[in-house]
């Protein structure tokens, strides 16, 4: 039985926080505690998630990618509580989440894990690390020329692109920005990593799936600047000489789910009628 969880929520949305202080008084009823806060606060997630069984995440797909980041490192499970288009995180609704209020409190549900990467940045001095549940994506950002990435598999030279960019992803990620860019599904517990180029020049236009303890490097391979981008919201600019490793994270990002294990399926049926 659940005594101890998070509610997280988008501040700005107020459909979300009238939801997030629906389930605090639901949950406290039923003798649960809960804390509550803005889920776009870094410090307010990690110290509200810290010691919880679960977290509750209401939003969009943005805010709760945001928060299962965050939470993965600690290793609670995550609802999504999808208040905008539903997607593949989000089983939940929130007249979903109304009907399943004691079905959280009697852990009536199971844990689904998910692939994360870790992105090590090297440019010149500085070294950055970063988690992404989705992606890592070098691409040109904001300049109209198509960029040259050189793609390196466990040391070894495999393919420069010349492309608009060059999508790392997870199987979370596969259902995202690689499917944009024609990429295939990947089952969510999957561990393997898809190298998908976007709009290549020139190439071969299509996506390799590489095993899950592949080391992935990318660099440009001229002159042209480039963006690296985490999960959408992490951007660094990249020049020649630079470098994104990207592998496979021992954290894993962790969701609650509801329904049958075979969910997947069906709302993959649903969202591509």
């Amino acid at each position: 039985m659940l005594r101890r969880i998070a509610v997280l929520y988008h501040s700005l949305r107020e459909r979300a926080v009238e939801e997030a202080n629906w389930i605090e008084m639901q949950m406290r009823s039923r003798g649960v505690e809960v804390a509550i806060g803005n889920g776009w606060d870094l410090e307010v997630v990690e110290r509200l998630c810290c010691d919880k069984q679960l977290v509750i995440a209401l939003g969009g797909d943005g805010t709760i990618i945001h928060i299962a980041r965050l939470a993965a490192p600690l290793g609670v499970p995550v609802v999504g509580v999808n208040l905008g288009r539903v997607g593949f995180l989000a089983e939940m609704t929130p007249s979903a989440l109304h009907d399943r209020v004691d079905d959280l409190v009697e852990e009536r549900f199971w844990t689904e894990e998910h692939t994360m990467l870790d992105v090590i940045h090297h440019s010149g001095d500085l070294v950055e690390r970063f988690l992404a549940l989705n992606e890592v994506a070098v691409t040109r950002g904001r300049q109209m020329h198509a960029v040259h990435v050189m793609a390196t598999l466990d040391g070894e030279q495999f393919s420069t692109y010349t492309a608009d960019g060059l999508l790392v992803s997870t199987a979370t990620g596969s259902t995202a920005y690689s499917l944009a860019a024609g990429g295939p599904i990947l089952y969510p517990e999957s561990r393997d990593l898809l190298i998908t180029p976007v709009a290549p020049h020139l190439h071969i236009g299509r996506s390799m799936l590489v095993a899950g303890d592949t080391v992935v490097s990318l660099s440009l391979a001229s002159d042209r600047s480039g963006t690296m981008s985490v999960d959408g919201t992490d951007e660094r600019p990249l020049i020649q000489g630079d470098t994104v490793e990207v592998c496979r994270s021992a954290i894993v990002s962790k969701f609650a789910r509801f329904n049958p294990r075979r969910y997947f399926y069906s709302a993959i049926a649903a969202r591509l009628k």
